[in-house]
């Protein structure tokens, strides 16, 4: 019985097929999630510490100091989802990883004519995390490019065989029905007992 897959000529990649920078684009989402969610608690923590020794600060600067922590940890924990996407190669995953680096190009450009010098590293970073996810590989890797064609070569490593039905009939071997003697094709007597073939 042979699945879908291997009727139409096509094999999904699997997760042991993932490229090399996918898992490093993962993990870095992962440390850029830690990140994110510690100081969105220190700034909540600071918040609540402002809120008991400080009376004199007013209550208006520890909500604006919790909200802030609490968009911190929020987006440590949407940074945690991307990465299991890409660890998984989810196509959502894919085009939000594509999404934000696009932007990022656009924030470095606008900081560039702003004169921040240092926005050249993250502009080319943007740039290089977008020339790797359009790559064929990668973009087949999230399904973005279709599955992937099964090749002449098998799962064994070896070319398929041809089978009894596909394999041409050069030609069946002949023998004299008198002497079981093997004849060509272009005889008319067997050259050893004399018999007419007929």
């Amino acid at each position: 019985m042979y699945s879908y897959e291997e009727k139409s000529g096509t094999v999904p990649l699997s997760s042991a097929n993932r490229p090399l920078g996918v898992t490093l684009l993962a993990v870095l989402h992962v440390i850029q999630a830690v990140i994110f969610v510690l100081i969105g608690f220190v700034v909540v923590a600071v918040g609540g510490f402002i809120s008991r020794r400080m009376l004199v600060v007013p209550h208006l600067l520890r909500g604006i100091l919790w909200i802030i922590g609490a968009v911190l940890i929020i987006v440590g924990l949407l940074y945690l989802v991307l990465a299991y996407g890409l660890w998984s190669g989810k196509g959502w995953a894919w085009w939000i990883s594509l999404i934000l680096a696009g932007l990022g190009v656009i924030l470095s450009i606008l900081s560039l004519l702003r004169g921040g010098v240092v926005a050249v590293i993250t502009l080319l970073l943007d740039l290089l995390i977008i020339y790797y996810l359009l790559k064929p590989n990668v973009k087949a890797f999230f399904g973005e490019s279709g599955p992937q064609p099964i090749t002449s070569i098998g799962q064994s490593g070896q070319p398929p065989q041809p089978t009894q039905s596909t394999a041409p009939a050069i030609g069946s071997a002949k023998f004299c029905s008198t002497c079981g003697a093997p004849l060509t094709m272009d005889e008319k007597f067997c050259a050893h007992c004399g018999t007419r073939i007929p």
